[in-house]
C-alpha cells in the first residue's frame, strides 16, 4: 500500500512516500519511495508576536501543494497532511490552518505534542529494529519550535513529555552574534536546562540508548560520518559517541555562519540555526547518560504515514 505523509513544522516542510506491506502490523517498517523538504520558517517571529504571518502560511501550503501532487503522481492512495508546534503555538492557529488546507487541497491536522510524541517514538523503534524493539530507550525528537521527549521500553512508549523549545525559537531568543557570544551559549543552555530539571522529572536518570530525530541530528552524524551529502542509509543508527558528541557542538558553537555554510551536509536552511539546534542536543545527551547518541532519519513523517496507511486500510474495508 502506497501512501503520502507531509509534515509542517516550525522551520521546514517535508514529503515522504512509502510503501506499507500488508498485513500492518506494530513492527512493520515502511519502504521509502520518495523523500522531500523545503525550508519554510512557518515559525518565524512566533517567540515574539505569538501569531503565524500569512505570508508564511502562504508558503508553507504553497510547499504542501507541490508535495501533494508529486505523491499522488508517484501513486499515493491516501495523502495525510500534520502539522506540529508552529500550527499549536499560534493565536492565529486557525486562520492559519485554513490557509495552507485551501492552497494544499486537503484539511491540515493539527497533531497535539501526545500524537507528536507517541508517532516520532513508534517511528524511531521501529526503524532502529534488532535488539532496540527490547530495550529501554529515551526518544527525543528536537525540532524548530518544540522538542519531544518519550521514554520507554521497545515499542512500548512510556512517559513523554512537548518541551517548549527547538532550533529556530532558541535561536531567537539567545543568539545574535556570529559565532555566538559565550554568555549567549550560557543562556541558552541555562534555558533548556531548566525546561529538562521541571519537565523530565520522573524520566529515567540514565539510558542504554539515546536516539534522535531531526535536522540538527542528521547534520551532526553527517559530520561525525565525514559525509558531503545526506545519505539516510549511511547515518540510519550511526552511533555518536560521547567524546564525539561534545566536540562537534563546540565545533558548531565556534564556527560562524559562514563557516557553517560551507559545509556541504548544512544547507543555507540550517546554517543560522545549527548551533542552537546542536546546544540543545548535548544539554539532552547529558540530561540522559548514554553510551552515545543514536541517530535515526525516521521521524514523524514515517509515523503520519502510517496514519495514512491506517486510514487507507479503514476505508477498503466493507461495511458491516
Amino acid at each position: 500500500m502506497r501512501v503520502g505523509a507531509i509534515d509542517i513544522g516550525s522551520n521546514s516542510v517535508r514529503m515522504l512516500v512509502a510503501d506499507w506491506a500488508l498485513p500492518l502490523g506494530p513492527g512493520t517498517v515502511a519502504e521509502t519511495v520518495a523523500r522531500a523538504g523545503e525550508v519554510c520558517r512557518l515559525g518565524r517571529g512566533l517567540d515574539r508576536t505569538g501569531a503565524i504571518e500569512p505570508a508564511l502560511a502562504e508558503r508553507a501550503g504553497d510547499l504542501a501543494s507541490d508535495f501533494v501532487r508529486r505523491a499522488r503522481a508517484l501513486g499515493a492512495i491516501h495523502v495525510v497532511i500534520g502539522a506540529t508546534a508552529a500550527l499549536r503555538q499560534a493565536s492565529n492557529r486557525a486562520e492559519a490552518a485554513a490557509i495552507i488546507s485551501r492552497r494544499a487541497g486537503i484539511e491540515v491536522r493539527v497533531l497535539s505534542g501526545d500524537e507528536e510524541a507517541q508517532l516520532v517514538y513508534l517511528s524511531v523503534i521501529a526503524g532502529l529494529g534488532g535488539s532496540v524493539s527490547r530495550s529501554p530507550c529515551v526518544v527525543f525528537d528536537l525540532g524548530g519550535g518544540s522538542t519531544e521527549v518519550v521514554s520507554g521500553i521497545g515499542g512500548q512508549a512510556g512517559r513523554w513529555v512537548s518541551l517548549p523549545f527547538g532550533a529556530v525559537s532558541l535561536t531567537e531568543r539567545h543568539l545574535v552574534t556570529d559565532p555566538p557570544a559565550p554568555d549567549e551559549i550560557d543562556s541558552l543552555r541555562a534555558d533548556v536546562q531548566d525546561h529538562l530539571m521541571h519537565r523530565c522529572t520522573y524520566m529515567p536518570a540514565r539510558t542504554p540508548l539515546l536516539a534522535g530525530v531531526g535536522g540538527t541530528v542528521t547534520v551532526l552524524a553527517s559530520l561525525d560520518r565525514g559525509l558531503t551529502s545526506y545519505e539516510p542509509a549511511l547515518i540510519e543508527g550511526w552511533l555518536i559517541a560521547g567524546d564525539r558528541l561534545r566536540a562537534l557542538v563546540d565545533r558548531l558553537a565556534t564556527a560562524s555562519f559562514s563557516e557553517r555554510l560551507s559545509w556541504s551536509v548544512m544547507g543555507e536552511g540550517r546554517a543560522d540555526i545549527a548551533v542552537a539546534g546542536a546546544l540543545a542536543v548535548g544539554e539532552l545527551a547529558a540530561r540522559f547518560p548514554s553510551p552515545g547518541l543514536t541517530c535515526s532519519t525516521r521521524g514523524l513523517r514515517f509515523g503520519i504515514a502510517r496514519l495514512a496507511a491506517e486510514e487507507a486500510l479503514r476505508e477498503q474495508q466493507p461495511p458491516d
